[in-house]
């Protein structure tokens, strides 16, 4: 079974924690945390750290088995989402545990030669924002949502989610295997959710008449950015 490293996590901390204007925007897929998180950009000048980009791009170079074992065996995997879709939840949510500090190691070497004082929104890529609260304060951090939606409709409201349908069923048995994507999805979702209430992380529930501009003005104020 897989184990939070919390070794790392404290040498984390002692890095992310000095950054007082690094602000994380966590939440469930279709959330709008890249939309928001752009919005945010251009209204404050702050730059994005895609998370989810350097967790299935840069990171994967960066990956070693004595530092980063967990994401070395999936990285090391022939097929990496078959290696995850075939664990039971309690396996895979053991493992986005214990990938966390692995990924905030290389968030904090990436971070290590910055101006404390410069802002910087990192975008998603965290199924576990309770961990992210024990290397940054609570009021950094902030959780869209967006209830009453399923994970097969957010999955599909795109061509660009859409793909990952497509890649899904390029698996074998493939509507078995977006079967469990789905419910992976969605407790994720409700993970993500339940962490935040558990660590006084803010939410910031959308309407559906908000618009855009609106959500990104209350998440700046949530954060203390505006």
């Amino acid at each position: 079974m897989f184990t939070v490293n919390v070794d790392l996590l404290t040498q984390a901390k002692n890095v992310l924690s000095l950054h007082r204007r690094l602000f994380w925007i966590v939440g469930g897929a279709g959330s709008g945390k890249s939309t928001i998180c752009q919005a945010l950009a251009e209204a404050y000048g702050l730059p994005v750290y895609d998370m989810d980009a350097h967790i299935y791009g840069a990171y994967h170079g960066r990956f070693t088995p004595e530092r980063h074992p967990v994401n070395s065996q999936w990285a090391a995997a022939p097929n990496g989402l078959a290696w995850l879709l075939a664990m039971s939840w309690q396996q895979f949510d053991a493992f986005n545990q214990a990938a966390v500090p692995e990924y905030l190691d290389l968030l904090a070497e990436d971070l290590a030669n910055m101006e404390l004082d410069t802002g910087i929104l990192i975008d998603g890529g965290i199924a576990n924002p309770g961990l992210i609260a024990q290397v940054l304060p609570a009021n950094q951090i902030v959780c869209l949502a967006r209830p009453g939606r399923s994970s097969a409709e957010i999955w599909s409201e795109n061509e660009e989610r859409l793909g990952m349908k497509e890649f899904v069923y390029q698996l074998a048995n493939p509507e078995q295997a977006w079967q469990k994507f789905l419910e992976f999805d969605a407790q994720i979702s409700q993970t993500i959710i339940q962490e935040c209430l558990a660590n006084n992380i803010p939410i910031c529930t959308r309407t559906e008449a908000e618009t855009v501009a609106e959500l990104t003005e209350r998440v700046a104020c949530t954060l203390g950015i505006a």
